[in-house]
Protein backbone atom coordinates (compact mmCIF):
# COMPACT_ATOMS: atom_id res chain seq x y z
CA UNK A 1 0.00 0.00 0.00
CA UNK A 2 2.74 2.56 0.83
CA UNK A 3 4.37 1.90 -2.56
CA UNK A 4 1.14 2.87 -4.34
CA UNK A 5 0.83 6.09 -2.33
CA UNK A 6 4.48 6.92 -3.09
CA UNK A 7 3.89 6.37 -6.83
CA UNK A 8 0.84 8.63 -6.75
CA UNK A 9 2.81 11.32 -4.93
CA UNK A 10 5.63 11.11 -7.50
CA UNK A 11 3.16 11.38 -10.38
CA UNK A 12 1.63 14.50 -8.82
CA UNK A 13 5.07 16.09 -8.50
CA UNK A 14 5.94 15.22 -12.08
CA UNK A 15 2.71 16.76 -13.36
CA UNK A 16 3.48 20.03 -11.59
CA UNK A 17 6.85 20.42 -13.32
CA UNK A 18 5.65 19.64 -16.83
CA UNK A 19 6.41 22.35 -19.35
CA UNK A 20 3.70 24.06 -21.38
CA UNK A 21 4.64 21.94 -24.40
CA UNK A 22 3.90 18.79 -22.40
CA UNK A 23 0.47 19.93 -21.26
CA UNK A 24 -2.23 19.12 -23.79
CA UNK A 25 -4.34 22.07 -24.90
CA UNK A 26 -7.72 22.28 -23.25
CA UNK A 27 -10.53 21.37 -25.58
CA UNK A 28 -11.64 24.55 -27.29
CA UNK A 29 -9.09 26.70 -25.47
CA UNK A 30 -7.43 29.28 -27.70
CA UNK A 31 -9.21 28.11 -30.86
CA UNK A 32 -8.81 30.49 -33.76
CA UNK A 33 -6.24 31.86 -36.17
CA UNK A 34 -2.64 32.71 -35.29
CA UNK A 35 0.14 34.22 -37.35
CA UNK A 36 3.73 35.10 -36.61
CA UNK A 37 6.51 36.33 -38.90
CA UNK A 38 9.42 33.97 -39.50
CA UNK A 39 12.60 35.96 -40.10
CA UNK A 40 14.20 32.79 -41.46
CA UNK A 41 11.59 32.27 -44.17
CA UNK A 42 10.69 35.91 -44.69
CA UNK A 43 7.05 34.81 -44.46
CA UNK A 44 4.23 34.64 -41.96
CA UNK A 45 3.49 31.22 -40.51
CA UNK A 46 -0.29 30.93 -40.12
CA UNK A 47 -1.90 28.35 -37.87
CA UNK A 48 -5.55 27.50 -37.23
CA UNK A 49 -6.81 25.61 -34.17
CA UNK A 50 -10.09 23.79 -33.54
CA UNK A 51 -10.80 22.08 -30.22
CA UNK A 52 -7.20 22.70 -29.17
CA UNK A 53 -5.84 20.87 -32.22
CA UNK A 54 -4.08 22.22 -35.31
CA UNK A 55 -6.27 22.08 -38.41
CA UNK A 56 -3.91 23.95 -40.71
CA UNK A 57 -0.50 25.56 -40.99
CA UNK A 58 0.35 27.68 -43.99
CA UNK A 59 2.68 30.41 -45.17
CA UNK A 60 1.82 33.89 -46.44
CA UNK A 61 3.49 37.13 -47.42
CA UNK A 62 1.10 39.20 -45.28
CA UNK A 63 -0.32 38.75 -41.82
CA UNK A 64 -3.99 37.75 -42.01
CA UNK A 65 -6.36 40.28 -40.51
CA UNK A 66 -7.77 39.29 -37.13
CA UNK A 67 -5.09 36.71 -36.37
CA UNK A 68 -3.57 36.42 -32.93
CA UNK A 69 0.21 36.45 -32.62
CA UNK A 70 1.04 34.12 -29.77
CA UNK A 71 0.37 30.44 -29.14
CA UNK A 72 2.74 27.75 -27.76
CA UNK A 73 2.36 25.56 -30.87
CA UNK A 74 3.12 28.49 -33.17
CA UNK A 75 6.19 29.44 -31.11
CA UNK A 76 7.47 25.87 -31.50
CA UNK A 77 6.88 25.89 -35.25
CA UNK A 78 8.76 29.20 -35.60
CA UNK A 79 11.58 27.83 -33.42
CA UNK A 80 11.74 24.69 -35.57
CA UNK A 81 12.04 26.80 -38.73
CA UNK A 82 14.89 28.75 -37.11
CA UNK A 83 16.84 25.78 -35.75
CA UNK A 84 15.73 22.69 -37.69
CA UNK A 85 15.34 20.86 -34.38
CA UNK A 86 12.20 19.33 -32.83
CA UNK A 87 10.10 16.84 -34.75
CA UNK A 88 6.81 18.52 -33.66
CA UNK A 89 5.23 15.05 -33.37
CA UNK A 90 3.42 15.91 -30.17
CA UNK A 91 1.49 18.83 -31.68
CA UNK A 92 -2.06 17.47 -31.98
CA UNK A 93 -3.71 17.60 -35.38
CA UNK A 94 -7.34 17.62 -36.54
CA UNK A 95 -7.29 17.64 -40.33
CA UNK A 96 -10.17 16.90 -42.66
CA UNK A 97 -8.52 14.72 -45.30
CA UNK A 98 -9.41 11.50 -47.14
CA UNK A 99 -8.15 8.23 -45.56
CA UNK A 100 -5.23 7.64 -47.97
CA UNK A 101 -4.06 11.24 -47.60
CA UNK A 102 -4.22 10.78 -43.83
CA UNK A 103 -2.00 7.70 -44.07
CA UNK A 104 0.53 9.60 -46.18
CA UNK A 105 0.53 12.61 -43.84
CA UNK A 106 1.05 10.35 -40.82
CA UNK A 107 3.96 8.58 -42.58
CA UNK A 108 5.52 11.97 -43.39
CA UNK A 109 5.39 12.96 -39.73
CA UNK A 110 7.66 9.99 -38.99
CA UNK A 111 10.45 11.28 -41.28
CA UNK A 112 12.82 12.96 -38.81
CA UNK A 113 14.40 16.38 -39.26
CA UNK A 114 17.65 16.12 -41.23
CA UNK A 115 16.38 13.31 -43.45
CA UNK A 116 14.55 13.14 -46.75
CA UNK A 117 12.65 10.31 -48.45
CA UNK A 118 11.45 9.92 -51.99
CA UNK A 119 7.80 9.75 -52.98
CA UNK A 120 8.38 6.13 -53.98
CA UNK A 121 10.04 5.24 -50.67
CA UNK A 122 7.13 6.74 -48.75
CA UNK A 123 4.72 4.72 -50.92
CA UNK A 124 6.72 1.55 -50.12
CA UNK A 125 6.60 2.33 -46.40
CA UNK A 126 2.82 2.46 -46.72
CA UNK A 127 2.80 -0.95 -48.41
CA UNK A 128 1.76 0.60 -51.73
CA UNK A 129 4.92 0.57 -53.86
CA UNK A 130 3.15 1.78 -57.03
CA UNK A 131 1.51 4.79 -55.36
CA UNK A 132 4.37 7.33 -55.68
CA UNK A 133 2.19 9.75 -57.69
CA UNK A 134 -0.66 9.44 -55.20
CA UNK A 135 1.85 10.19 -52.43
CA UNK A 136 2.90 13.28 -54.37
CA UNK A 137 -0.73 14.40 -54.61
CA UNK A 138 -1.19 13.87 -50.87
CA UNK A 139 1.93 15.96 -50.22
CA UNK A 140 0.54 18.75 -52.39
CA UNK A 141 -2.70 18.78 -50.40
CA UNK A 142 -1.01 18.81 -46.98
CA UNK A 143 -3.03 21.23 -44.81
CA UNK A 144 -0.44 21.50 -42.01
CA UNK A 145 2.88 22.49 -43.54
CA UNK A 146 6.00 22.14 -41.41
CA UNK A 147 4.15 20.18 -38.68
CA UNK A 148 3.51 17.54 -41.34
CA UNK A 149 6.89 17.83 -43.09
CA UNK A 150 6.05 17.32 -46.76
CA UNK A 151 9.18 19.36 -47.47
CA UNK A 152 11.16 16.22 -46.53
CA UNK A 153 9.75 14.28 -49.50
CA UNK A 154 11.73 14.60 -52.75
CA UNK A 155 11.71 13.01 -56.21
CA UNK A 156 13.85 9.91 -56.81
CA UNK A 157 15.46 11.48 -59.90
CA UNK A 158 17.07 14.28 -57.92
CA UNK A 159 16.31 17.87 -57.09
CA UNK A 160 13.88 19.12 -54.50
CA UNK A 161 10.65 18.73 -56.38
CA UNK A 162 7.71 21.05 -55.92
CA UNK A 163 6.42 22.72 -52.78
CA UNK A 164 2.86 24.01 -52.72
CA UNK A 165 3.50 26.80 -50.20
CA UNK A 166 4.36 30.42 -50.89
CA UNK A 167 7.93 30.55 -52.17
CA UNK A 168 7.75 27.09 -53.72
CA UNK A 169 11.01 25.18 -54.02
CA UNK A 170 13.01 28.08 -52.51
CA UNK A 171 10.99 27.77 -49.29
CA UNK A 172 11.42 23.99 -49.34
CA UNK A 173 15.18 24.47 -49.74
CA UNK A 174 15.31 26.85 -46.74
CA UNK A 175 13.44 24.37 -44.53
CA UNK A 176 15.68 21.47 -45.55
CA UNK A 177 18.79 23.64 -45.13
CA UNK A 178 17.78 24.53 -41.54
CA UNK A 179 17.28 20.84 -40.79
CA UNK A 180 20.64 19.87 -42.30
CA UNK A 181 18.98 17.66 -44.90
CA UNK A 182 20.61 19.03 -48.06
CA UNK A 183 23.85 17.04 -47.67
CA UNK A 184 23.79 14.05 -49.97
CA UNK A 185 20.68 15.22 -51.81
CA UNK A 186 21.15 14.73 -55.53
CA UNK A 187 20.75 18.00 -57.40
CA UNK A 188 19.74 18.22 -61.04
CA UNK A 189 20.84 21.33 -62.92
CA UNK A 190 17.98 23.72 -63.48
CA UNK A 191 15.60 21.84 -61.17
CA UNK A 192 14.08 22.66 -57.77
Amino acid sequence: MPAIEESISRMRCMSMVMSERDVPAQRGAQDGHYAQFSEDLGLYVIMTLRNGRVTSVGLANDRPEGSEKDHPFLRRIIEHVATGRDDLLDIPLDMDVPPFTGEVLEAMRKVPPGEVVTYGELARRLGRPKAARAVGSACASNPALIVVPCHRVVPAGGGLGNYSAVGGAATKRLLLEREGALHGLKERPGKG
